[in-house]
């Protein structure tokens, strides 16, 4: 995942690795976004592996809006 130049239409997608607890913080444009709605699985560079998505949830506060996915 590329982190996207331009922040204003962003939003921050945090991915978390349960087996290691490793997490992955990104910024993504809507297009990115989108792409990975509709994905069922996703290639980590940090984690160096592809790996499934298990779960989604969207927070909320202090205004800012994040996506956190779980991976297995």
């Amino acid at each position: 995942m590329e982190v996207a130049a331009n922040q204003t239409d962003c939003i921050c997608v945090v991915f978390v690795f349960q087996k290691t607890e490793q997490t992955e913080e990104v910024h993504l444009n809507s297009a990115q976004l989108t792409a990975l709605l509709n994905a069922k699985q996703v290639w980590i560079e940090r984690f160096s592996s592809k790996l499934k998505i298990e779960s989604t949830v969207w927070s909320y506060g202090n205004n800012k809006v994040s996506f956190q996915i779980y991976l297995k």
